[in-house]
This record gives structure tokens, C-alpha cells and sequence, in this order.
């Protein structure tokens, strides 16, 4: 069992470092003009709809994305091994991360397609959030003990 927990661990952090390199190619992709800088004028309708949709992605992604993993690995405890416990909860740390990453790649396009500082506000932000995630030996084991407690 112990070394499944370590296994995990391992995956879960390559997961989240996974994020913040997708983060890091979107950047360099937007600095060698592979995204286009500037293509959205500024003070158009254009701009201010991306903005929105950016910083609504944001203001509900990051909650959203804590909230189905904190509901879905406390939930139905009861009817679950060690071994299927640690499975749920690798897959929803997975769509969490998953969650996180689509809102920072899109705030990073949003950037550079209109140039908006509060699109890269929204992925540092959301960048943040990955941090709260870091997976630690200690959530996993509270966690299991969760699951033998019920």
C-alpha cells in the first residue's frame, strides 16, 4: 500500500508540474508570435468579450475545480477499498488539474491575442491555485484514514 501512496504522489506532482509547463509553452508559443500578439484592437467589443469570458473562466473555474474534487473524494467513502479510494482520488486531482490548466492556457491566449493585462492577472491567478494543489503525503493519508474512519 505504501508504495502505491508514493507512486501516486509522484504522478499527482508530475501532474501539477505538467500544468505549469503547458503554462510556460502557451507563454513562449505567445512570445514567438505563433499566437498573434495584438490581434483583437484594443477598446473593441471583441476584446471586452474575451476579457469577460476569461475572467468569468476564472472566477469559476478555480472554485469549481476545488469544490468537484473535495465532493467527489469525501463522497461515497463507505462503499470503497484503499485501492479504489486512491484511484478516485488520482482521478479527480486529474480533472482538477485539468480544469486548472484550460483556464490558464486560455487566460494566456486571451493575452496575446488582445494584449489584456487582466487576462494575465486571471492565469496568474489560476496559477496560484495550482500551488494549493501541490499534493502532499499527508493529504493522502488523511484521506485514507477518512476512508477506513467510515
Amino acid at each position: 500500500m505504501e508504495k502505491y501512496v508514493e507512486k501516486l504522489l509522484r504522478l499527482l506532482k508530475i501532474e501539477v508540474v505538467a500544468v505549469w509547463v503547458i503554462a510556460a509553452v502557451a507563454v513562449v508559443l505567445g512570445e514567438l508570435d505563433v499566437i498573434p500578439n495584438g490581434w483583437v484592437q484594443p477598446a473593441t467589443n471583441e476584446e471586452f468579450v474575451l476579457n469577460a469570458i476569461a475572467i468569468v473562466l476564472t472566477v469559476i473555474g478555480i472554485p469549481l475545480a476545488v469544490k468537484l474534487f473535495t465532493l467527489n473524494t469525501t463522497r461515497g467513502l463507505r462503499r470503497m477499498n484503499n485501492d479504489e479510494a486512491l484511484t478516485a482520488y488520482h482521478v479527480w486531482s486529474g480533472l482538477r488539474m485539468l480544469i486548472l490548466c484550460l483556464v490558464v492556457v486560455f487566460c494566456i491566449v486571451v493575452y496575446y491575442l488582445a494584449t489584456s493585462v487582466s487576462a494575465a492577472f486571471c492565469a496568474l491567478i489560476t496559477l496560484a491555485a495550482t500551488l494549493y494543489c501541490w499534493p502532499s503525503k499527508s493529504k493522502i493519508d488523511a484521506f485514507l484514514e477518512t476512508v477506513n474512519n467510515d
